[in-house]
């Protein structure tokens, strides 16, 4: 059986698990260091999908020390290009949510030149010590044949189609419930979205805001006419490519507008300066740079040189650079949306979407909402 097939065999053997409440008990080694990583999976989903890649190879090629990586060890295999052509696929097709963009192996946690042995492992670039400790632990009794690779692999998903199960629950409950049935208006809305922003690690759900209100409005405004709304970019560092985290585009491939969200940062004139490094030579035409900072900008000293140094931008290249705060660019945007109803519904649909595809959104963040 080649590896596609297999993975998918596991995994179909842990969703019968799950289906059939079948009480199978898997040996302490498997069990406890895969509930570590499933704990912190929303911030090591690479160290996961690195995993999955090392189990599949033992299974395929029971010869290979999984722990040899790359190819540039003596012994070793490349697990990255396994990685991208079978596991990663694999995530994006059964758990998109922990999926990696391209490979798992693009992170400085697993693509160095480190063994992951249990001594050499030490070094790795992961924060947490117990991830870390798992992971290696997992790998040396696979190795050591205390542990057989298939039934971590069977766990493992066992433990994820749970996971997906619950986040699926939450997010029918929130879809259900965003038929606001009260009475709305442009302060209400606001007011909603300035408290949901407050919860723990919410820098996508301003992204996320902007963004519906764009997708409402994108057919409305005779100035988007032939315009395009691209789909959000992952807002990690790591896997982010383009010009903004919000892209207007043209009819012919071109960028038109963008916009750049900074949660709890005031706008300095840095920012303002990358803006410009990456506009230049483009046919971008307005460039928004919003926060949600309370302060807008560190000072009024800043935001007068801001000003001015824009104004000469737009004479020199004609790009206008807009730096606002965000509650105050959504209060006039607000006003042209017909329906408040559908603005909640829109931003819960596009906040399950990306709870869905990333782990940038969580399950907190909907049920709070």
């Amino acid at each position: 059986m080649n590896e596609s097939g297999t993975l998918e065999q596991l995994y179909t053997r842990a969703v019968q698990i799950y289906e059939t409440q079948n009480e199978i008990s898997f040996p302490e080694i498997i069990s406890e260091n895969v509930n570590a990583l499933i704990e912190a999976i929303d911030k090591n989903k690479s160290i996961v999908s690195a995993l999955v890649t090392s189990l599949l190879t033992k299974i395929c090629t029971p010869n290979q020390d999984i722990r040899l990586h790359r190819v540039d060890f003596e012994g070793g295999y490349s697990a990255r290009s396994l990685d991208t052509n079978i596991t990663t696929p694999f995530f994006k097709k059964y758990f998109p949510r922990y999926a990696n963009k391209e490979s798992g192996f693009l992170t400085l946690a697993t693509r160095e030149r480190i063994a992951w042995t249990q001594t050499e492992g030490q070094a790795l670039k992961i924060r947490r010590q117990n991830v870390k400790d798992s992971f290696l632990n997992i790998l040396d009794a696979v190795q050591n044949n205390t542990a057989d690779a298939s039934q971590v692999l069977i766990y493992l998903f066992y433990k994820l189609h749970i996971l997906s199960l619950r986040y699926k629950q939450i997010f029918d409950d929130a879809l259900n419930t965003s038929n606001y049935t009260s009475i709305l208006n442009i302060n209400t809305i606001l007011a909603m979205l300035e408290k949901h922003f407050l919860f723990p690690v919410s820098s996508r759900l301003p992204v996320i805001a902007m963004y519906s209100i764009y997708e409402l409005l994108l057919p409305v405004f005779e100035q988007y006419r032939g315009k395009k709304l691209r789909p959000l970019n992952v807002h990690t560092s790591s896997d982010k490519h383009g010009y903004g985290d919000i892209e207007i585009w043209n009819a012919d491939n071109t960028p038109f507008e963008m916009l750049e969200i900074k949660h709890n940062i005031p706008i300095d004139r840095n920012l303002v300066f990358d803006v410009v490094k990456k506009s230049r030579d483009t046919t971008i035409k307005r460039y928004y740079i919003l926060t949600t900072s309370k302060d807008n900008f560190i000072s009024k000293e800043e935001e007068t040189y801001i000003n001015n140094f824009i104004l000469s931008i737009k004479n020199d290249t004609g790009i206008d650079i807009i730096p606002n705060g965000i509650f105050n660019s959504m209060k006039y945007y607000l006003r042209f949306v017909s329906d408040y109803k559908q603005f909640i519904h829109v931003y819960t649909k596009n906040l399950i979407i990306d709870a869905d595809n990333s782990a940038e959104v969580r399950d907190f963040h909907i049920s709070e909402w």
